[in-house]
């Protein structure tokens, strides 16, 4: 999906919660492809919508599951149904370890749809998050964000990460293995 896609399923979305009875805004943070499509500019298209709700439990658990955060899912395939693109297109799977890793992402206002207000994380906690969970298929992202940044060293990086990600996440997810491979 193109960045026109994606704001024109934001506004079928929050159009969507409005139908459903929503008087407030949902909250969501993007991350993911679309906050690289959006902020970074680096690719032209991403495969689904990456967010965390910030003011409801995530969806992937049936078990903190709410009336309000079914009902926000239940939305989000109705749009799918409507426009006939994929069930998943906006997901919340990233949202554990969004919240895990990084609890305060400063994340700020980008647009509202109706009910749907979208927020975006620094470029710096996206990319602590990226790094710490390093693969591969994120190097371009990776350099990406390095480049809007500014930041051009090994320590310059450990510095951004340990803003975010605390010491005792970087030890188990071998950060310092992931800065030796990215920052010979």
């Amino acid at each position: 999906m193109e960045r026109q896609e994606v704001e024109l399923y934001l506004q079928e979305l929050g159009d969507e919660l409005e139908r459903r009875g929503f008087e407030k805004p949902v909250r969501v943070m993007i991350v993911g492809g679309v906050y690289m499509l959006v902020m970074v500019g680096n690719r032209e298209s991403t495969q689904d919508i990456d967010v965390v709700l910030m003011d409801m439990p995530d969806t992937t658990s049936l078990d903190t599951a709410t009336k309000e955060s079914r009902l926000f899912k239940t939305a989000v395939r109705a749009v799918a149904r409507r426009l006939k693109i994929k069930q998943h297109w906006l997901n919340d799977d990233a949202a554990l370890f969004v919240r895990g890793f990084a609890p305060d992402p400063q994340a700020r206002h980008w647009k509202t749809f109706n009910r749907l207000e979208v927020y975006l994380p620094s470029k710096a906690c996206i990319l602590a998050l990226k790094l710490i969970s390093f693969r591969e298929k994120d190097r371009g992202d990776v350099e990406a964000l390095c480049t809007h940044l500014g930041v051009q060293t090994r320590e310059e990086v450990q510095a951004l990460v340990d803003t975010f990600i605390a010491k005792h996440w970087q030890e188990e997810y071998l950060l310092e293995n992931t800065l030796d491979e990215l920052f010979y």
